[in-house]
């Protein structure tokens, strides 16, 4: 299966007004409803309708993202891939695909209990002008990435290679039994993380790619000024090159604002086991942090 990164994510918020202006004023989303009138919350990073839907929730983290592939006939050949990898999946209603913006989905479950969907067609109307001049990356390597949290490391590195097509960029030891595995599906070093740090579910963070070091400052003089609460300082990954930062969502997961992610060519890459944290920065991104950080949702 070929797939072309994230299209989209919906999100479980426990109050859609405090995301709304988080997502506007220190993102640089641009925020409307949706067009159904469900309530659900949408924001629009580029030329597509919507790239993050917000959904309201007790429970905080992701109610579904995205993943997609190429037309109709990388749909056809996924759904047939899906059936002989022996696992079950469920077509998408004409509602949910109009929710969606796109032609067709079909969806399963991870073993982290991640709604992931498999779509093809998405609706581009054009005219994305951000509020706060931001401009986000994500032509030819899809919609940024995320985070999760699994207790069951083994079934999900299966759910996302073996069923999914997901290729291992590296990975990082983090104690005995304890890792992080980055998973790659276009040349964008990883569209998801999973992380193993004990009998733990849920959603770390959310990832978005800007433009460059200015904008990813000026996001970080945004959400200092907004009070928004810093989780990991300015730095630079090891492995992705990523140079970003954390804050925690009004959600209680965490956002990640970055520019300069490392690019993989599939012809050359040598998966590569990394050590020593990050080359600078990224002060409180730590294993005990990721574990804590899910814990308080």
């Amino acid at each position: 299966m070929e797939l072309g990164g994230i299209a989209y994510l919906g999100l479980d918020v426990p109050d859609v007004e405090a995301w709304r202006r988080f997502a506007t004023d220190v993102v640089g989303f641009a925020v409307t409803d949706a067009p159904d009138g469900s309530g659900v919350v949408h924001a629009k990073a580029d030329a597509r309708r919507f790239r993050v839907a917000l959904h309201a929730s007790a429970a905080p983290g992701i109610r579904y993202v995205g993943l997609e592939v190429r037309d109709e006939p990388a749909f056809a050949a996924a759904i047939a891939h899906l059936g002989t990898a022996g696992v079950s999946f469920t077509h998408g209603t004409p509602e949910e695909c109009a929710a969606r913006e796109v032609r067709a989905l079909v969806w399963l479950t991870d073993p982290s209990g991640v709604r992931v969907e498999v779509c093809w067609g998405p609706t581009i109307d054009g005219g994305f002008v951000s509020p706060t001049g931001t401009t986000f990356v994500s032509d030819g390597v899809g919609f940024g990435h995320y985070v999760v949290l699994t207790p069951d490391l083994d079934a999900s590195m299966d759910f996302y290679t073996r069923v999914l097509g997901f290729r291992l960029t590296d990975f990082v030891l983090l104690g005995p039994g304890m890792s992080v595995q980055f998973l790659r599906c276009t040349a964008r070093h990883h569209t998801v993380a999973l992380t193993a740090v004990g009998p733990i579910s849920g959603v770390h963070h959310v990832a978005f790619e800007v433009a460059d070091i200015d904008h990813v400052g000026r996001a970080l003089e945004r959400a200092t000024a907004a009070g928004v609460p810093i989780t990991a300082t300015l730095g630079r990954h090891k492995n992705d090159r990523m140079l970003s930062f954390y804050m925690r969502s009004p959600a209680g997961f965490e956002v990640e604002i970055g520019c300069d992610g490392r690019l993989v060519d599939d012809a050359t890459w040598v998966v590569n086991h990394f050590t020593g944290g990050d080359e600078w920065g990224h002060h409180g991104l730590t294993g005990d942090a990721l574990a804590q950080s899910v814990a308080a949702q």
